[in-house]
C-alpha cells in the first residue's frame, strides 16, 4: 500500500496542539464524507483513522516549545494516482489549525 505522510510544526504545547487539531478535524466533514472515523487517545495525543478503503494515524509530539503533527495514511493501490492530492489536502488542513 502506498503511504502519504505529512508533518507540520505548530507553535504550542503538545496537549493544546492536539486539542486544536482534534477540534479542527471534528468540525470538518471531510473525513466523514469518506466514511472515516478517528479514534482519539487523549493520553498519548494520537488518533487512529479508520475507513473501509484506507487507514492512518495522527500523532502529536513536542520538542522545545513546538509540536509536530504527523498524519500518515495508507492508501489502497487504486488510489495511488491521488496520492499527491491527498497529501496536498492534508497539508492545507494542517495549515489552518490555530492553537
Amino acid at each position: 500500500m502506498p503511504q502519504v505522510k505529512v508533518k507540520q510544526e505548530i507553535l504550542g504545547e503538545k496537549k493544546k496542539v492536539f486539542s486544536a487539531v482534534k477540534k479542527y478535524l471534528e468540525g470538518r466533514d471531510t473525513l466523514s464524507k469518506l466514511g472515516a472515523t478517528i479514534d482519539w487517545d487523549e493520553k498519548t495525543c494520537t488518533g487512529d483513522i479508520e475507513a473501509s478503503n484506507f487507514s492512518g494515524k495522527l500523532t502529536v509530539a513536542e520538542k522545545s516549545g513546538k509540536s509536530t503533527v504527523e498524519i500518515s495514511v495508507d492508501l489502497p493501490l487504486l488510489l495511488t494516482p491521488f496520492k499527491g492530492k491527498v497529501e496536498e489536502e492534508l497539508k492545507k488542513h494542517l495549515d489552518r489549525v490555530k492553537v
